[in-house]
């Protein structure tokens, strides 16, 4: 399989736009919530398991990338398939690579290996944008 060392910018520019259309429909959701806490609970519930699929969606997105054109330092494209991948295959626990420098220094989550990986709106924002920056960085033809 060929990896991709290169994305145009209207796919880049696409990609971000089908995830912020995601956030915003779960922004929707809670917006539409009663104001008297009697769905707090539920919305909790589905903010943790939205946003673990939404962080598969995009990873999806570009997970034909090369990692060598990702750059030697860990980031937000290596944490971003490390959170990925311990979320499918780890229990929920951050997993990264042996000597990938994962860690709470230099990931935007601030994980260390074995803790719980816990995606609210907030967090998965942080993550996909730096993850956006990256991909620019990296992959854009424009770059």
């Amino acid at each position: 399989m060929d990896h991709v060392t290169e994305y145009s910018g209207d796919y880049i520019d696409s990609c971000r736009w089908r995830i912020e259309a995601e956030v915003a429909a779960f922004d929707l959701l809670r917006s539409q919530a009663p104001g008297d806490g009697s769905m707090d609970s539920a919305i909790q519930d589905i903010e943790d398991e939205y946003f673990v699929a939404v962080a598969s969606q995009l990873e999806g997105m570009f997970a034909d990338r090369s990692r060598d054109a990702e750059g030697e330092e860990p980031g937000p494209l290596q944490e971003m398939r490390a959170v990925v991948e311990s979320l499918n295959g780890n229990g929920g626990r951050f997993d990264p690579p042996e000597g990938a420098g994962l860690d709470a220094d230099t990931t935007v989550l601030e994980l260390d290996a074995g803790d719980p990986i816990r995606l609210d709106r907030e967090s998965f924002q942080d993550l996909a944008d730096a993850f956006f920056d990256a991909i620019e960085d990296h992959f854009s033809e424009e770059s």
